[in-house]
């Protein structure tokens, strides 16, 4: 077996078989939004705006490459912060949306090659919240996004995705309808 280091403890009083410092690959902590009306769910496509980084923790190098692809709303928790509070701020900061009503997070894992430091692992905790609009909402799109849109999750290709999110859309669907998301090849994000 490979994996002969410390054990993944991320604390600064961790036994002396932990970890004090990130994976060398690193780690991100999101939370993603799913807001959801009949079917559908709310997708965004990120406009280059110096924003997105006090919004979502995304630099200008991502906002660029992935501002082409459909991406579910998210965002980077801040340290210390509990999911469901990244979730709210995700919700009335960057889509502005008032009267959502919010579900308990349920998480999920991902874990696979670098792209920022090839030969090294990434660790991904994701935290999925759904998220469903008060009936007269109607999407206004702030100017950190080119657009917004409500689509069916089963009928948008993958290609069409952005930020590695066809994963997220797959894992989220495979825990709604019970089923397991469908088999990948390691990706680098």
């Amino acid at each position: 077996m490979s994996h002969t280091g410390p054990f993944l403890w991320l604390m600064r009083h961790a036994p002396p078989a932990g970890f004090q410092q990130v994976p060398p690959g690193g780690m991100c902590v999101c939370a993603y939004l799913f807001v959801k009306r009949d079917g559908q769910i709310l997708l965004g496509k990120y406009a280059d705006d110096p924003r997105w980084e006090a919004l979502a923790g995304l630099d200008p190098d991502r906002r660029r490459n992935h501002g082409k692809g459909w991406t579910v709303p998210a965002t980077h928790l801040k340290l210390g912060e509990d999911p469901r509070v990244a979730a709210r701020r995700v919700g009335e900061e960057a889509l502005g949306i008032r009267g959502l009503r919010y579900s308990e997070p349920r998480s999920e894992t991902d874990f696979y090659p670098s792209k920022m430091v090839p030969g090294e692992m990434h660790y991904d905790i994701w935290f999925f919240i759904d998220g469903t609009p008060p009936k007269e909402h109607e999407i206004d799109v702030p100017p950190w996004y080119t657009e917004l849109s409500w689509q069916d999750p089963r009928s948008v290709p993958a290609a069409a995705y952005a930020r590695g999110h066809e994963d997220v859309v797959a894992r989220w669907l495979a825990a709604k309808t019970g089923g397991e998301p469908p088999e990948r090849e390691a990706v680098t994000r």
